[in-house]
């Protein structure tokens, strides 16, 4: 199982792992990742026992799981308010680099790096950042071995152009707001499903749909501290309908496990 499934099952088990015992989480995990067996199923709570993500226990006779503070953690971390949250001290992070023609292969694969790292591609081979860029250089470095290409600092202030036109300029606003206004209009035929779902596998596929359509909403977004946001900005509308529907989903999952 892919990495960003394990992020789903756990943004969602999240939301009543404490409700759920043995063989309804095997039946909803099973449901989740596609699988007709079990043997995924006792894998993926085998490796997320083994991350320390989840723990067992017992309620009388019952074996109960609970997400445990690191699981928790994890959560958190991908939770887009985390980011929004975020101080900002008014500098601007700037990186540039001059790969050789020569070397357009290498040039590619730091362009590549950075984009994956959502970094502001404000023009040519200009990047900025709100925050510290040294870790992520640090980190492209040790991946691709290009420490002499780099050249980085950080400004206050920005001639001819100010903060909200950087952010304009540095990230693809139009194509953010695409995805995240196709997550909104998914959304409610997903809770819709939840609402009349008749069995754990069912709300299990609905909470996978639901999780793929809730990541691309976010994949392009740099989630930047709250105060550079721009206009129009539908970030915390996808999230508070994210949230909605983990409500929903924990809800009915509930009331269809008995």
């Amino acid at each position: 199982m892919k990495s960003q499934d394990i992020e789903g099952v756990l943004d969602a088990l999240g939301w009543m792992l404490d409700k759920l015992s043995r063989p309804t989480l095997g039946n909803w995990l099973g449901g989740y990742a596609g699988y007709d067996g079990r043997d995924s199923a006792r894998r993926l709570v085998a490796r997320l026992q083994q991350e320390e993500l989840i723990v067992r226990g017992r309620h009388g006779r019952e074996l109960k799981f609970t997400v445990t503070d690191k699981g928790w953690s994890r959560i958190e971390a991908g939770n887009p308010e985390h980011c929004w949250r975020q101080p900002w001290d008014g500098n601007w992070h700037a990186l540039t680099f001059d790969v050789p023609e020569v070397r357009r292969k290498d040039r590619l694969a730091v362009w590549k790096a950075l984009r994956a790292r959502k970094i502001g591609f404000l023009q040519r081979s200009l990047w900025v950042w709100p925050h510290d860029l040294r870790a992520v250089v640090k980190e492209i470095i040790r991946v691709e071995g290009v420490p002499e290409c780099f050249f980085g600092f950080t400004t206050r202030q920005v001639w001819l152009c100010n903060d909200a036109e950087i952010v304009a300029s540095s990230w693809d606003w139009e194509e953010i707001k695409r995805r995240q206004e196709a997550y909104l209009r998914q959304s409610d035929g997903g809770l819709k499903v939840v609402a009349t779902a008749g069995s754990v596998e069912k709300l299990a596929e609905a909470a996978r749909l639901e999780w793929g359509a809730y990541r691309a909403a976010f994949a392009l977004d740099p989630l930047l501290p709250r105060r550079l946001l721009p206009d129009g900005y539908a970030g915390p509308k996808v999230l508070a309908r994210h949230k909605e529907f983990g409500e929903a989903l924990a809800t009915r999952t509930a009331h269809v496990a008995g």
